[in-house]
């Protein structure tokens, strides 16, 4: 832990410090000084190789107590991931305004002008660095599958910044990253353990239905990424809670993804609400924090009975909590869905009918609405975490379905949008027919 401490306290000195001395090459004031001999990067590479040497001795120091070891492990690899983050995401900045790869203004966006795009390679780069660390951790031999979707993926979101795919070409490469992870049954919803009298699931239903939901559950995350912050915050609330669940379960390598997630989407938020130097994670990002989630998310349906004797309510009552964690993602995207299917259009045809668009138009700042939103997020996982340690499945069910109704009246209520206007003029219509019987 020295070397750690070194690093922080460098930090530390160094943000304190006049700029022009840390621009110096071999000012006098730091001869005598402990790490301040050369530049400010300098010094900061040095000290990732601190760290880096600091995980490799741990290893073997540790390898006799495993507590002491997975301990330093789950501690060192988000932080080292955050500074990481907070040194890439600017380099990644330039490299994309001066390639010219940057996303424009238009008719749906709620910014002005161009901003640089592919925040999300710092999460990929962060997501590779922790797979590969954490490979000791991984007890089930998955980090290969992981490695592969993931980076499938990312060069799907990619491509998809660089030059627009077509919705077709996006979703086919998005099924045959969800493919790979079909092939590990950890990912694969195969029983729903007695929830609502249900129990095993047949092979073919399990994929197809854990495929489908995880497919849905990536594109959610890419669709509610239409302001700075809301995917990031939405992302740190869901791995917040899952961190606590795989904690709780003894699961150190699903904990430290899920604690890298947190990490890497910290230091992008530094950025993404930043004026001087701002960053979109676009679908780079979007698509890989989506598909990390998702495979988290299966991960925890997939385990047995047995294993979750330590959490505070039953197996059967799990997915309803899950769903309720994923409540604004999930609750965004079957609304835009049902929408566009009423008014005949395609599914995939952006509009400005999405919550963070209705919230914005409600007149709250970008910051202001991104944390509204998962506040809401996070207070309605809060209440069904207690509802369902209190009632039975039938009414932990009935509140969740409230809850979600409640949420999709008070959205249509607020909506100042012209199709949801002309919407509402048709159902007003429709129901003073129904009084007229």
């Amino acid at each position: 832990m020295l070397f750690l401490l070194i690093f922080l306290c460098n930090m530390i000195i160094f943000k304190r410090m006049p700029s022009h001395l840390l621009m110096c090459e071999n000012t006098l004031e730091f001869k005598n000084v402990f790490f301040f001999t050369g530049c400010f990067r300098a010094k900061i590479c040095i000290n990732f190789l601190y760290i880096c040497i600091l995980i490799t001795v741990e290893t073997k120091m540790f390898t006799e107590n495993l507590n002491l070891f997975l301990t330093s492990r789950l501690v060192l690899l988000p932080i080292l991931v955050f500074l990481g983050s907070l040194f890439l995401i600017p380099k990644i900045r330039k490299l994309s305004l001066k390639l010219n790869f940057s996303d424009t203004s238009n008719s749906r966006s709620s910014h002005q002008g161009k901003v640089a795009s592919f925040g999300g390679v710092a999460f990929f780069l962060s997501y590779v660095f922790v797979l590969f660390f954490a490979e000791t951790l991984d007890t089930s031999h998955v980090s290969l599958t992981l490695l592969a979707s993931i980076t499938i993926m990312f060069f799907t979101g990619l491509l998809d910044d660089m030059v627009s795919l077509a919705p077709k070409v996006k979703f086919f490469a998005q099924f045959i990253a969800v493919s790979f992870l079909m092939t590990q049954s950890d990912f694969r919803l195969l029983s729903l353990h007695g929830f609502m009298g249900f129990y095993e699931i047949p092979l073919f239903v399990s994929v197809a239905g854990s495929m489908v939901f995880l497919l849905g559950l990536i594109n959610a995350f890419n669709l509610i990424d239409g302001i700075d912050g809301l995917t990031g915050i939405t992302g740190i609330i869901v791995a917040s809670f899952y961190s606590y669940m795989f904690y709780m379960l003894d699961y150190y390598y699903y904990l430290t993804i899920s604690l890298t997630t947190i990490a890497t989407l910290l230091a992008f938020l530094r950025f993404n609400f930043s004026r001087r130097r701002k960053i979109f994670m676009g679908d780079t990002g979007s698509l890989v924090i989506g598909l990390v989630l998702g495979l988290l998310t299966f991960k925890l349906l997939s385990l047995d009975n047995g294993t979750y004797t330590c959490l505070s309510f039953n197996r059967q009552q799990l997915p309803l909590f899950l769903i309720s964690v994923l409540f604004v993602p999930l609750l965004d995207t079957l609304r835009v869905m049902f929408l566009r299917a009423l008014r005949g259009v395609s599914m995939f045809k952006p509009d400005r009918n999405h919550i963070h668009h209705i919230i914005v138009d409600f007149g709250l700042s970008h910051r202001r609405a991104s944390f509204f939103i998962g506040l809401i997020n996070f207070i309605v996982a809060l209440i069904m975490f207690f509802v369902i340690q209190t009632f039975n499945d039938l009414i932990s069910l009935l509140v969740l379905v409230s809850i979600f109704f409640i949420a999709i009246i008070l959205l249509f209520l607020m909506n100042k949008n012209k199709s949801a206007i002309r919407l509402k003029l048709k159902i007003k219509k429709l129901f003073l027919t129904f009084l007229s019987l």
